[in-house]
């Protein structure tokens, strides 16, 4: 895979990078298609905090002089061709832009990289991890023995690769700077056949060595990348699995409150049906009861999940049809029959007459206020509710009315559910 090469310099208030920041960034972007490379030349200017730039920094890349950004203005595209004001947001995203993908080639391009990730913020820098410096790459190709004791000079070896420095009006400014970065990279990358001897065929095996050495890096780096994205698409979709089990019960509650959106002729004028809020049938499912609590009928829940008054009547859910009906109890006279599921609570029923007065709840019994009280909570808590909060409490409340779960249980598993609303 060959990437684009981003022959970059910039020039800064500061040669700290958590101090100061660049004022002047160049970019030389070569791109390879059908064989031939093609050099495209950028250059901005920034605006800049003065009271923390160093003016040592400042004289070096000829600020006074040279800096072009109109005062109300963030920023300025200054070559080539005629400088445009442009806001900072603007000349950032463009620098971005240029660079994504690239390979960063420079002089101490480190130093650049620094002031380049300052500049577009967290996130922004999508250039390639490792930045190539021309100075090394000099050495390399003369030898690092002939190169000298370190540090090397740029200057020397740049001479030596058979490239002349930037002359005195040039150096330190950012494209001229770059243009040098491009050259030197030029002259010590070109290929040569090598020398027919044992010497000149050990440093091509070296070089096709180092080559390898540096694709395979890069191999391991992408499998490395391609393996944590294959986890997260798998946990993702583990996670739709689990999304799916709970949405066909979201689904029959969602289609039983809010019903079907169909069109509705009106003259020649097709006019779609807006269904109703999940909250307002809620409100509506409240209103009948304390209409039937107004009329005298207090309605219970018992342990199957059937609404009852315990006298007469009851409305039951047929899990074949899955619809709510109207159903009469076989006695209808006007005793109340036994609720009772277990045949020893039977004698507590023979006692009813002498004692209207309800029993206290065991702490295992829920009341059924106490489970009206804890339904109409969840439900209130569902509403405009968008994201797997909204399926688990559909599961408390279906726990609810067939007496699954205590109140107790389904307040704790109510608390850790957490609802996201638009």
């Amino acid at each position: 895979m060959t990437l684009p090469i981003a022959f970059i310099d910039t020039e800064t208030t500061h040669l700290d990078a958590e101090i100061g920041e660049a004022w002047e960034v160049a970019v030389i972007l070569r791109t390879q298609k059908d064989g031939r490379l093609t050099d495209t030349e950028f250059l901005w200017q920034f605006a800049i905090d003065r009271t923390t730039a160093d003016p040592e920094a400042l004289r070096i890349g000829r600020f006074r002089e040279r800096y072009l950004v109109d005062p109300d203005c963030g920023a300025a595209w200054t070559g080539p061709g005629p400088v445009i004001p442009l806001s900072r947001e603007s000349a950032v995203e463009a620098v971005v832009h240029v660079l994504s993908g690239a390979v960063l080639v420079g002089s101490n391009p480190g130093f650049d990289d620094r002031f380049l990730r300052k500049l577009v913020g967290p996130g922004g820098a999508q250039w390639h991890y490792r930045p190539y410096d021309i100075v090394q790459l000099a050495a390399a190709k003369i030898g690092a023995r002939a190169a000298g004791p370190l540090p090397w000079s740029s200057y020397v070896l740049s001479r030596a690769v058979g490239v002349e420095p930037p002359r005195e009006d040039v150096a330190h400014t950012a494209l001229g700077d770059a243009r040098w970065a491009r050259d030197i990279h030029d002259a010590v990358m070109i290929r040569e056949k090598f020398p027919l001897s044992w010497e000149g065929r050990a440093q091509h095996a070296v070089s096709l060595y180092t080559q390898t050495a540096i694709e395979l890096e890069d191999a391991r780096r992408d499998l490395a990348t391609s393996t944590a994205a294959i986890e997260r698409a798998s946990a993702l979709a583990t996670q739709w699995a689990v999304l799916r089990a709970y949405g066909s019960a979201a689904t029959e509650l969602r289609t039983a409150l809010e019903g079907p959106s169909q069109p509705v002729m009106t003259g020649e004028t097709n006019v779609a049906v807006v269904p109703r809020t999940e909250r307002s049938h809620w409100v509506d499912i409240a209103a009948s009861l304390n209409a039937a609590e107004d009329a005298g009928m207090s309605v219970g829940i018992d342990l199957d999940g059937t609404l009852t008054d315990h006298n007469a009547w009851s409305v039951i859910r047929d899990s074949v049809t899955k619809r709510w009906t109207v159903a009469g109890y076989d006695d209808e006279d006007d005793e109340t029959p036994c609720t009772c599921i277990v045949a020893e609570a039977c004698d507590q029923c023979a006692d009813d007459d002498q004692d209207d007065e309800p029993e206290e709840s065991e702490d295992n019994t829920d009341s059924d206020s106490d489970v009206l009280e804890l339904i109409a909570e969840i439900a209130g808590r569902l509403r405009d509710a968008t994201d797997e909060g909204e399926y688990h409490a559909v599961g408390l409340l279906a726990d609810l009315a067939h007496g699954c779960m205590p109140v107790t249980e389904a307040r704790a598993a109510l608390a850790e559910i957490t609802f996201r609303h638009v």
